[in-house]
């Protein structure tokens, strides 16, 4: 018997959204959903899931958010809902204590950095950029620019998609004082561990509601790898990156093909590409693109007598749109901040900065994400804030 299909999202749906319907700008909507997907994966991580689940629990969530408002409800609640879900789904055994734990631990780990180093988007969008912020800016960014990094297979238990390129125990630590986050665990009889715990049943209960019990997830791993077989692309001359250039001494050794398409499916899931594309479609795209972007050039695939997506029922206009929508991920390598920048107390000069990051670098971790728009009432709040803002300048 054939698996149901998953269920894709209309061109309204895509085009409007309910929070864009309540006044939520785009950029912001695809940034907070990137925010989520990203705490739902370190949150796997933490309580050593595997792979599968944490990724049927983001694709879970981006379907929410194209039948749902994130000024109705929070980015918190559901992406620990839809974690808590996806276990069941999966037949993952998961305690609700854990679960409440980690996600505490996340966020107060992200308020603490978020105070101590704010990122350029957390101060675009409270409005406040001083004087020589953006040049201290371009200088630590350049340090720290985001690249996809190579996965193993799912159920590994490896990091998440982005990594900064900096020693991995200080991942997620604020940069001016490492050891000064201090965490205790809330207590099992406290009002806050109740109330969270109110909060995750009811979050799951909305995405059963909202989503109409279809939660059928089929992921595309399974399928890019019989597609990568059949192309003759897990053999020993591509599992060495792919390319001609030998690795050298002492230096690590280059992922090969099929785990740099891999990574590009695990990095997809924090798009909403999942709710758009079926799953060989999505195989096909992550071996395009992993063929264009391979180094020292490009990977020549078949195409004649045809193009070899044809054989696997694929349009490349299709390829290039996720393709496109992925790169939108990482951060452009030749993008710099003008001299004259950061003069003058002005948002636009964060904007300088943003242009060139991905939306994945935007919400990093040691910046603490968006954590400040993590609730529901601090999104409504902001949104007053714009409303007022606009009100006053049409005054003038």
């Amino acid at each position: 018997m054939a698996p149901l299909p998953n269920t894709l999202a209309g061109l309204h749906q895509l085009s409007e959204t309910p929070s864009r319907a309540d006044g939520i700008p785009v950029d912001l909507e695809e940034e907070l959903r990137v925010y989520g997907c990203q705490l739902i994966q370190q949150a796997g991580i933490l309580l050593h899931l595997p792979q599968v689940a944490m990724a049927t629990a983001q694709v879970l969530f981006q379907r929410f958010w194209f039948v749902s408002s994130m000024k109705q409800f929070c980015i918190k609640d559901i992406s620990m809902g839809a974690l808590f879900l996806a276990c069941k789904l999966e037949e993952q055994s998961l305690r609700v204590r854990d679960l409440i734990n980690v996600f505490d631990f996340l966020i107060s780990r992200a308020l603490h950095t978020s105070k101590s180093n704010p990122g350029p988007r957390s101060l675009e969008l409270s409005g406040v950029v001083a004087i020589g912020d953006v040049r201290s800016m371009r200088k630590r960014l350049r340090s720290v620019v985001i690249f996809p990094t190579h996965h193993q297979p799912a159920g590994t238990g490896n990091g998440t998609s982005f990594t900064a390129h900096q020693p991995a125990h200080s991942i997620g630590r604020s940069r001016s004082d490492p050891t000064s986050f201090d965490y205790t665990p809330t207590s099992y009889f406290s009002q806050d561990f109740y109330d969270t715990k109110d909060a995750l049943v009811v979050a799951e209960m909305q995405i059963l509601k909202r989503l109409g019990f279809n939660v059928q997830v089929n992921l595309p791993f399974a399928t890019m790898v019989n597609y990568l077989k059949l192309l003759g692309l897990t053999d020993a001359e591509h599992a060495n990156g792919g390319g001609d250039t030998p690795t050298t001494m002492g230096s690590p050794p280059q992922p090969s093909f099929a785990q740099r398409a891999w990574s590009y499916l695990n990095d997809a899931l924090q798009a909403p590409l999942y709710c758009q594309f079926p799953p060989h479609i999505l195989a096909c795209a992550a071996i395009y693109l992993t063929a264009l972007t391979n180094r020292p050039e490009p990977l020549a695939l078949p195409l004649r007598p045809k193009p070899w997506w044809v054989l696997f029922d694929a349009e490349e206009e299709d390829l290039r749109i996720i393709s496109s929508t992925l790169l939108r991920l990482y951060d452009d390598s030749g993008w710099d901040v003008p001299e004259g920048a950061g003069q003058d107390h002005d948002v636009s000069d964060a904007k300088v900065t943003l242009a060139s990051m991905g939306l994945a670098s935007r919400v990093r971790d040691e910046w603490g994400g968006l954590v400040e728009l993590i609730d529901r009432k601090a999104v409504r709040d902001w949104l007053d804030r714009q409303t007022s803002s606009e009100m006053t300048r049409s005054a003038k």
